[in-house]
């Protein structure tokens, strides 16, 4: 006992030894705190004081939780205090207690650990390699588009719900959950302070945020599709899509009810003239379940759902090559988050990677390409009777 408290205590200290202050203090004679982005880590470091402090600081910081391991290991610590001796290096970072409690974010210490966890994991084969390849493609996709944290942002969870999805829960892949978690909220922190992914009043009013963040609401469907049988969902979206329909038929043919409708928040302007796209969804859903079989239409309609959603935020926000009237970082980004989110679910369908990588690339396109119908309707038609055909051959 005596031993384990030893072990995380000598974590927390090592972790509390600030390189940025200490060279801060020693070459300037300032509170690394008090200049550049104000944060104790090695960019700031590098940008108050040099590129040599920099690698000094990034060096310590990035080892300095493992050596703490490393320690408690020595020690004849068990497992779980060896990991709680790692985590108390990164709280030690983030909060040393001779400096009133403010430290730098812990990220540096925290990828090291989470490096060592993963290679372990593998090493071990609690977790299949194949998930790292779409998240891997996601970050480096990202990494070259867009600043650095917005790669967290969305690959960090991208590979938390598919590392959640196949591992084998033990004490180390648990902890390895707990690191990503916190990098990860650490990153959100940084974006929303730095105002990273902030739309434009103009973009904000054209993509409708409360019906985009509720987009991904939407798997509700195709789960209920995995649970219950093909009659029942036929007439409950069905029914539903009935009911849009009527409502978008009444509006288009009174001028009155439609102005009135689009006083409210529920239109986009570009939808005053045709169907909105929450019918085109629905429908969607609708002919997807009746045109193909379970495991097709599933995931032809989580390639709609998932796919436009982080399209349009990302080729909204960093979108630079237009092709029609999207952009080639959308589309890309559209292939990819089918193909994570289809691959989620892939283990309780029964489709093949190949068939999946094939469908989440139609769908991409198909959102690409202006073919004239709504791409919510088109998607997972096209996307789903790619799919199907395959199957048959």
């Amino acid at each position: 006992m005596v031993i384990n408290i030893f072990a995380i205590i000598v974590g927390y200290l090592l972790g509390s030894v600030s390189p940025a202050y200490i060279l801060g203090r020693l070459l300037k004679g300032i509170d690394i705190r008090q200049h550049g982005t104000k944060n104790a880590g090695t960019r700031n470091v590098k940008k108050v004081l040099g590129l040599g402090p920099a690698i000094i600081t990034g060096a310590f910081d990035f080892f300095k939780g493992l050596l703490a391991m490393l320690i408690a290991w020595k020690l004849g610590a068990p497992e779980i205090i060896i990991y709680a001796s790692g985590y108390a290096a990164i709280i030690g970072h983030i909060f040393p207690f001779y400096l009133g409690f403010r430290g730098g974010e812990g990220q540096a210490t925290s990828v090291a650990i989470f490096l060592y966890l993963i290679i372990k994991a593998l090493i071990n084969g609690w977790f299949p390699f194949e998930i790292l390849i779409p998240v891997l493609a996601l970050a480096g996709f990202l990494f070259i588009i867009s600043p650095t944290e917005i790669v967290g942002v969305f690959a960090l969870p991208a590979f938390i719900l598919l590392f959640l999805s196949r591992t084998q829960i033990n004490i180390t892949t648990i902890f390895l959950i707990i690191i990503m978690i916190q990098m990860w909220i650490v990153t959100l922190y940084n974006v929303r302070k730095f105002n990273l992914l902030e739309f434009s009043e103009a973009q904000a009013k054209d993509i409708k945020f409360w019906r985009t963040i509720l987009r991904p609401l939407a798997i509700v469907f195709p789960l209920m599709y995995l649970l219950l049988d093909r009659r029942f969902m036929l007439i409950f979206i069905g029914s539903v899509a009935l009911a849009f329909l009527l409502l978008d038929i009444v509006r288009l043919l009174s001028k009155k009810t439609n102005l009135i409708l689009f006083k409210s928040f529920l239109f986009k302007q570009k939808e005053v003239r045709t169907f909105s796209s929450m019918t085109m969804f629905l429908v969607a859903i609708f002919l997807s379940i009746l045109l193909f079989p379970k495991n097709i239409a599933i995931l032809a309609l989580t390639f709609l759902i998932f796919g436009d959603v982080f399209a349009k935020v990302i080729g909204m926000l960093f979108g630079k090559v237009h092709i029609f009237k999207k952009t080639l970082e959308g589309s890309i980004t559209y292939f990819l988050a089918a193909g994570i989110f289809g691959m989620l679910l892939q283990p309780y369908l029964g489709v093949s990677y190949l068939i999946l990588v094939i469908g989440a690339l139609t769908a991409a396109l198909v959102e690409l390409i202006p073919w004239g119908v709504d791409d919510n309707l088109s998607v997972a038609i096209i996307s789903g009777a790619v799919m199907y055909i395959i199957t048959i051959f």
